[in-house]
């Protein structure tokens, strides 16, 4: 069998490459290696790339938020398809967006292989023909004791000169720490370095100030490579209860510390159900501005004006019919059914399934539900 790797680089970390590459040799011949990003994911790429021979795809953004990289990757795809020259492609990722490229290959007689983290949502697992889970290697940390220990036992006979290598070798070892293995530890420890990093800044700070020393720390690299999102929407959606994040009009991005000023008028409100409804509301908006050119203008204000179905496993039905996975459908079904309107209805999804995520099955579940 031949098999095209396509690599999005700014998706999975260059120490996953041996295991993209065992599993795709164990599968048949490689015929096509390709990865795709920008400059600064490849750099990090150039060692597997050499070993393994990738060619490499650069991309440019032309502005902010736009993902070439991953357009990039899909006409690649495509490309292999219309040459007719493979039989499986490997989509090492972890992102979802690439789901309606899977179906596209395999409708078309191809064999599509996902490689990415356990992070990986299910649509975009169930899109694939299969999907492989690409665990963290960890051998390589357990290996230093080892060849570190072998230098002292092949000098027994320098017993002056000894004496002066082993603190350098111990003090060498004492900044390397094991990364935290689960995701919630390792949010915990960014978490952390946010906030002293507020707190020496007089509790506010533009994002783009903290991404150079959030990416010194190895829980933030894979963690936000994990979870398959750009860097901004990454602390958004992750630390949107710990911090306070805004956009102000010059189109800068500031995180601040939530002070327990700010906090107290909600606790007072909470007891009373309107009091409780109107923080809702304008949260809401304000992820509704951020994301406006996304909202049809003729679109019911309301979610009865708009409603078909008469229960919500009728609209669970069509929604797993159309392609969702039937849990996905079912949370899905349950927001639409406890929104007073699609604008509540899409802030939702947002919130509990990404930025990108959630826009993707809002904008699915309409087109189905309005068919």
């Amino acid at each position: 069998m031949n098999i095209a790797i396509l690599v999005d680089a700014e998706n999975v970390l260059p120490s996953h490459a041996d295991l993209i590459f065992e599993h795709a040799q164990a599968m048949g011949e490689i015929v096509r290696r390709e990865i795709y990003g920008v400059a600064a994911a490849l750099t990090t790429w150039v060692a597997p790339v050499l070993k393994y021979a990738i060619h490499p795809n650069l991309t440019i953004k032309a502005s902010k938020g736009k993902n070439s990289s991953d357009i990039a990757l899909v006409i690649g795809a495509m490309d292999l398809l219309v040459a007719g020259d493979v039989d499986c492609v490997v989509i090492a990722s972890s992102d979802s967006d690439f789901s309606s490229l899977s179906v596209r290959l395999r409708n078309a007689g191809l064999q599509v292989v996902g490689m990415g983290t356990d992070k990986a949502n299910a649509l975009w697992r169930t899109a694939c023909s299969s999907f492989i889970v690409l665990q963290n290697p960890k051998p390589a940390q357990t290996a230093k004791p080892a060849q570190a220990a072998k230098p002292a036992q092949q000098q027994p006979a320098r017993q002056e000169a000894a004496p002066a290598e082993p603190p350098k070798q111990s003090a060498a070892k004492k900044p390397a720490r094991p990364v935290a293995s689960t995701h919630e530890e390792r949010t915990a420890v960014i978490e952390s370095l946010i906030a002293k990093r507020l707190e020496s800044h007089g509790g506010r700070l533009q994002t783009s100030t903290l991404f150079p020393t959030l990416n010194k720390l190895p829980e933030y690299q894979v963690d936000r490579q994990g979870s398959g999102k750009k860097p901004l929407n990454y602390l958004t959606s992750t630390y949107g209860a710990a911090f306070h994040f805004e956009d102000t009009p010059d189109g800068k991005n500031w995180v601040s510390l939530i002070s327990a000023e700010a906090e107290k008028p909600a606790e007072e409100e909470a007891p009373t159900e309107t009091a409780a409804a109107e923080p809702e509301a304008v949260a809401e908006e304000a992820v509704i501005e951020e994301t406006a050119v996304e909202q049809p203008a003729a679109e019911p204000e309301r979610m009865e004006e708009a409603q078909d179905y008469a229960t919500p496993e009728q609209i669970a039905d069509r929604l797993v019919a159309g392609g969702f996975d039937p849990e996905i459908a079912r949370q899905v079904t349950g927001i639409f059914a406890d929104s007073t309107s699609y604008r509540a209805a899409y802030n939702k999804l947002r919130s509990v399934f990404g930025n990108n995520t959630g826009r993707d099955y809002y904008q699915s579940a309409k087109r189905i539900l309005s068919e």
